[in-house]
């Protein structure tokens, strides 16, 4: 029974891990980022957003850096503070 346990618990590990990537990749398969539909949704409503305004709100966010980069910092944030990042809709944690 035991050994049952153990090799339930080991197979649980890559499971996650697996799980995760194919999250984050769906998250990242849209065209575009959500900074770039959030610029248009103002254009839309006749608010205007600057270039340089743009651009530090992707540093804020890490959406400048390397896809490996923005995976690690989403899930050690998930899995080492229980974090899962700030909502870019409603703006909250």
């Amino acid at each position: 029974m035991l050994g049952y346990i153990l090799r339930r618990v080991a197979w649980a590990v890559p499971t996650m891990i697996g799980i995760s990537i194919l999250s984050f990749v769906v998250m990242q398969l849209p065209p575009g980022d959500f900074l770039t539909s959030y610029a248009a949704l103002l254009a839309s409503q006749g608010e205007g957003i600057g270039a340089e305004q743009l651009e530090r709100l992707r540093e804020a966010y890490g959406l400048d850096q390397p896809i490996y980069v923005q995976y690690w910092k989403w899930i050690s944030g998930i899995v080492f503070r229980g974090d899962f990042g700030v909502s870019m809709e409603w703006r909250c944690r």
